[in-house]
């Protein structure tokens, strides 16, 4: 049987629905489903979009990751190929090849930069609804690696020991035989052995002058300047840094400047505020021969230091004209080091630029602590440890002494006289003649006086009379200091005045010594301060003991920036050094 809609059975069914179509009909709310054809359409579009924005992104993600690793191997200054093979390199082993446009390289001999340009076109599949065929992408990049600016300062080890082999560095060793008397036994005969080998000293220049050649080499002109400060028990700073310091002037052979503790807790040396000039003087040998070689600061040229130089040639001479002696004092090699790297000697360049010493380009080194684009370097190099400082107290670096010479025209007759107005205000002078006090010192106004002729067991004997002849020359300190040394001076004059006890406590209020454990408390002191200041401390110990390398260690600014140098290891040493300070220099 077949039913249609408009059988009865259908009929109420109908009118339901034609009633609800009429209700719709009247209603707003009829217009929510012609939007919602709309909008569904629109989200198909949007979607559509999207996938293709996806793709494109997906490939450009992969063109820039391809650009972005070639530009930074390209342009890294340790690569020896070619930047563009480079970049091509990479575009060909990722099958990019065709999306690379161009690459652009500058470079310089501490710069290198590389621009490359990569474009790609992808077919669309549902932006070409909307006319869109294809998208294009471009890709950009660009890498660039320098070597920045970079103080440089040595605090080099002349010390005696310094003139000791290096270890493995004998050759050409040969044996004789030879006779002669025993100091304490009679005839014997004695074999001798003669080798050539190396001193320290020499092993150090070497590897210094390698240096030097090393970072100059790799540096552009204008990014490096470098100091060294060769040094014993004191650091000769030399007449080109003196020029431009203010150093005390009671006499102007010594080329050195005597510190307190104090002045070991700064990097800094006031390039205006007056320092103390060490003395010219022997404080420890028995002696009237007084010389470059026994005085305190040892102001022969080949201790001289040079600064700020841009010079390698000027470096290396000052280097190679290096000679060991004298006592060990590193904390006043590094504290000289230190205080070129501070911007307190900022007008200390500004003078030598002026002189035409240094090139305008330099103008504002020491740059301050925190100029990232300028490392601050500090290698420290000693074979030893420190030993003693011998320097004068305050009150005899200057001023008249006590000491007055007798002198017969421009001679000096050895006979003295020395004031004392505290304990003999009558008769403050004592003449060497006749041990004796008087009222004026010895001289041809002094009228006669009575001397001991002959002596018999130590006792004198006889006498004589006799008239005082000559000028009684006050001597100032400085005077001397460079006519006897402060041990002959205790022993041969005070010691007659006063006794032997009293001499030596007048001796010890005249010279400080400065120990070994107060010199490792300010090496320590500055080698913190300088590292808390962003300097880097490279340390060489050179065949050193067992206490010099664990000091040295302390000064390093980290345990891998202290080097053990055996032999001829100390130019690979070096070498090292310079590796690391190029590397430090990119990775800034």
């Amino acid at each position: 049987m077949t039913r249609t809609m408009s059988s009865p059975r259908f009929q109420p069914a109908l009118r339901r629905i034609n009633a609800q179509l009429s209700r719709f009909r009247r209603e707003d709310d009829g217009t929510v489903t012609i939007f919602g054809v709309y909008l569904a359409i629109l989200i198909l579009m949007l979607g559509g979009i999207a996938v293709d924005v996806m793709r494109s992104e997906s490939i450009r993600t992969s063109v820039q990751n391809v650009e972005d690793t070639a530009v930074l191997a390209a342009a890294n200054l340790d690569q020896s190929l070619d930047p563009k093979s480079v970049v091509q390199d990479y575009f060909a082993k990722a099958g990019m090849s065709d999306y690379l446009q161009s690459v652009i390289v500058t470079s310089a001999a501490n710069y290198k930069k590389v621009s490359v340009v990569a474009t790609s076109t992808m077919p669309t599949s549902f932006m070409r609804l909307e006319g869109i065929n294809t998208i294009h992408i471009t890709n950009n990049a660009t890498a660039d690696q320098s070597i920045g600016d970079v103080e440089i300062a040595l605090a080099l080890d002349n010390s005696g020991s310094m003139t000791q082999a290096m270890n493995n560095s004998s050759s050409g060793c040969t044996s004789s035989y030879g006779s002669g008397y025993g100091r304490y036994s009679g005839y014997h005969s004695t074999s001798y052995s003669s080798c050539t080998s190396t001193s320290k000293i020499e092993g150090l220049k070497t590897a210094a002058d390698e240096f030097v050649d090393t970072m100059f080499t790799n540096s552009a002109a204008g990014t490096i300047t470098m100091s060294i400060f060769p040094y014993d028990s004191h650091v000769n700073i030399g007449s080109d840094l003196l020029k431009y310091l203010n150093v005390s002037t009671e006499q102007t052979k010594a080329r050195c400047v005597d510190f307190t503790a104090n002045d070991f807790t700064t990097t800094a040396i006031s390039a205006t505020a007056t320092l103390q000039r060490t003395g010219y003087a022997d404080l420890e040998n028995n002696t009237t021969n007084i010389n470059d070689g026994n005085v305190e600061c040892n102001d022969a040229s080949y201790r001289d230091s040079i600064v700020f130089s841009a010079d390698p040639t000027a470096l290396k001479n000052t280097i190679d004209n290096m000679q060991a002696g004298g006592y060990t004092s590193i904390d006043s090699g590094v504290k000289w080091a230190a205080a070129s790297l501070d911007p307190a000697w900022q007008p200390v360049v500004d003078g030598m630029i002026n002189d035409g010493k240094l090139a305008t380009s330099y103008s504002g080194r020491p740059v301050a602590y925190n100029d990232s684009s300028n490392m601050k370097v500090l290698i420290v190099m000693s074979d030893g440890e420190n030993t003693s400082r011998y320097q004068l107290k305050p009150g005899y670096y200057s001023g008249n002494s006590p000491y007055y010479a007798n002198v017969n025209g421009t001679t000096n007759t050895g006979i003295w006289s020395f004031e004392d107005t505290v304990n003999h205000p009558n008769t403050p002078y004592y003449w060497s003649v006749d041990g004796g006090w008087h009222s004026k010192p010895f001289d041809s106004s002094a009228g006669t006086y009575t001397y001991c002729k002959s002596y018999f067991r130590g006792v004198c004997s006889q006498t004589a009379t006799a008239t005082a002849t000559g000028t009684a020359e006050q001597w100032s300190y400085p005077t001397l200091w460079a006519n006897m040394s402060a041990p002959y001076y205790k022993t041969n004059v005070l010691s007659a005045v006063y006794g032997s006890s009293t001499a030596s406590a007048m001796y010890n209020n005249i010279v400080d010594v400065v120990s070994s454990t107060t010199m490792d408390s300010n090496l320590h002191t500055m080698c913190s301060t300088a590292k808390s200041k962003g300097v880097l401390i490279y340390a060489i110990g050179f065949q050193t003991s067992t206490h010099g390398a664990s000091t040295l260690q302390d000064c390093a600014s980290a345990p891998s920036f202290y080097f053990d140098a055996q032999g001829t290891e100390i130019s690979s040493v070096f070498a090292k050094i310079a590796t690391s300070i190029e590397h430090l220099r990119l990775t800034q």
